[in-house]
């Protein structure tokens, strides 16, 4: 990938760091607990939101092409312009949102009409051509974020085999089952979101698990996020995909199911690596409690034999 070069130009002079978080989830969440940020000044008088990786996170996510993807959604109008990488660094000097967008919460997207912007603008992602991205599914993340802790001193739940060895044996039925892969932004979460004020487009923030992959794992990321009950999981589904399908259904549900898993051993991997921040913790212990419950409920037994 070609380093993409600071625009403006210059040195970026700190502002003003940015307020905390606002009031968002129905559930344990981090919000910025992988990246530093701040707001800055180019030396033309330009507003930026700098983005840095922490050195843990940037350890398990793929910079480049988290990069790649963030430059296109911005190109596309579905994100934040990218005006600047520093590959050094892994700085990101991106479009400053403050004064036109604000971050989702899921009271705002209860709204049919926000709500359908939002999947609209996931949509449209999906849309993007770009096979430059990574290529990998939620289970192939699994697999590789399992073997990066494995010689950790990680804590870790005690019925992690159990866990693990039923979400490779789900992978693999799903895999099976084929897919013509295309751009996924990876991670539903409202925090994710930033609704624009005053006819400012819905846009899609933080790329790090994007990926070339099916794009039914999407909306499991949007189930895992939005749905608790199979009632309200069948119209979301309808709703994000456009019609209903029985199997596609069930194959979405799977991949909500691998992309709790994927969130909790995140959470154990930056917790590990960065000792000492409970963001980590608690929302892994969270995904990790949302894994378990799927994983023993009948409902996904039903979903593994109906997937298509």
């Amino acid at each position: 990938m070609a380093t993409l070069q600071a625009a403006p130009p210059g040195p970026l002079q700190s502002d003003t760091t940015l307020a905390g978080p606002p009031p968002t989830m129905a559930s344990p969440n981090w919000w910025g607990a992988d990246s530093f940020r701040f707001r800055a000044t180019s030396p033309s008088g330009h507003p930026v939101f700098v983005k840095t990786h922490t050195p843990s996170a940037r350890s398990f996510i793929d910079v480049p092409s988290a990069v790649r993807a963030t430059r296109a959604a911005g190109d596309a109008g579905l994100g934040p312009v990218l005006l600047g990488f520093d590959p050094d660094s892994g700085q990101l000097a991106l479009e400053d949102l403050t004064d036109s967008h604000k971050t989702a919460t899921l009271a705002d997207l209860q709204d049919p009409g926000r709500r359908a912007d939002y999947f609209e603008t996931r949509s449209r992602f999906r849309a993007i051509d770009d096979p430059g991205l990574r290529q990998a599914t939620v289970f192939d993340d699994i697999r590789a974020l399992h073997d990066r802790i494995a010689p950790l001193d990680a804590v870790l739940p005690g019925d992690i085999g159990w866990m693990h060895a039923l979400i490779v044996e789900i992978g693999d039925r799903v895999s099976a089952l084929g897919f013509d892969a295309v751009p996924v932004h990876g991670d539903a979460n409202c925090s994710n979101v930033a609704l624009g004020s005053d006819g400012q487009p819905t846009l899609l923030l933080d790329f790090d698990w994007a990926a070339l992959t099916d794009p039914l794992q999407d909306i499991g990321s949007v189930l895992l996020e939005f749905s608790y009950s199979e009632y309200d999981g069948r119209e979301l589904f309808e709703e994000a995909w456009g019609t209903f399908d029985e199997g596609l259904y069930a194959r979405a549900r799977l991949y909500s199911v691998a992309e709790a898993y994927r969130a909790a051993l995140v959470g154990v991997l930056a917790d590990s690596l960065d000792p000492g921040t409970q963001e980590y913790s608690k929302f892994s212990d969270w995904m990790f409690l949302r894994a378990r419950a799927a994983l023993t409920s009948r409902t996904t037994d039903d979903h593994v034999r109906m997937a298509r």
